[in-house]
């Protein structure tokens, strides 16, 4: 075999290999996409046990679990599960949250449904901010921030903004989680430093815990959110 004949061989498989992973991405993405539906059916009525713990979640796409393999795989499901195994209760979860949502979303639609269930829920997470950085202005940011925090019930669980890695992009969201935790704080409700979990994955992560989109996180990520927020929750549900 010449020499020109296994640079063509060696080429010819390069291509081929990068076709098959264009391919696998593809897929991939369209199902990220896809499950913006899908999720958003799933969690239209609530999911587990009645008769405990009543957690509702608020907040985007995140809390969809838009990313992950299932609804059952992101970060809501996980708290409700670690709950369940904490408390020894079952937990019933009804989840808020939409795709897209900005704070201002959280505000106008998602806290009017949690004043609409009736019952006082045991258990409110929210992590909203992502879509907001993506549109950063400061002043806007801390009016809508501070709105928000007055208006969260007592005890809510309040992440911070995502780690968005580089360039202005993270600069704004490392700006944004400080004004977001500090509101929190500033209203006795319970900041969860997700901004800096996030950040303790190093750029690797990029690689290993996100999605076909390269936004939203997939299981391994959905995973060390739900650590971040189990990081806050557990001493809590010790004593629940």
């Amino acid at each position: 075999m010449t020499a020109r004949l296994r640079r063509h061989l060696l080429l010819t498989s390069l291509l081929a290999l990068a076709l098959v992973l264009v391919g696998v991405w593809a897929v991939n993405l369209a199902r990220v996409k896809r499950s913006v539906a899908v999720n958003a059916a799933y969690w239209s009525e609530p999911r587990g046990e009645p008769g405990g713990l009543l957690y509702v979640a608020l907040g985007d796409s995140a809390a969809q679990g838009i990313g992950a393999s299932s609804p059952g795989n992101g970060y809501v499901s996980l708290l409700a599960d670690r709950l369940a195994a904490a408390t020894g209760k079952p937990v019933q979860v009804v989840n808020l949250s939409s795709s897209g949502a900005r704070i201002r979303d959280v505000l106008d639609a998602q806290l009017p449904a949690l004043s609409a269930l009736g019952r006082t829920p045991d258990v409110v997470t929210v992590a909203v901010g992502g879509n907001d950085v993506r549109a950063y202005d400061r002043a806007t940011f801390v009016a809508e921030a501070d709105r928000l925090t007055r208006a969260l019930p007592a005890g809510t669980y309040v992440a911070d903004a995502p780690y968005f890695m580089h360039g202005h992009w993270e600069r704004d969201a490392d700006q944004a989680a400080g004004l977001l935790r500090a509101s929190a704080a500033e209203q006795g409700l319970r900041p969860v430093a997700l901004h800096d979990a996030l950040a303790a994955q190093g750029w690797q992560a990029m690689l290993t815990q996100f999605a076909a989109d390269w936004f939203h996180p997939n299981d391994r990520g959905h995973r060390v959110w739900a650590d971040a927020f189990w990081t806050r929750m557990a001493p809590d549900a010790g004593r629940s």
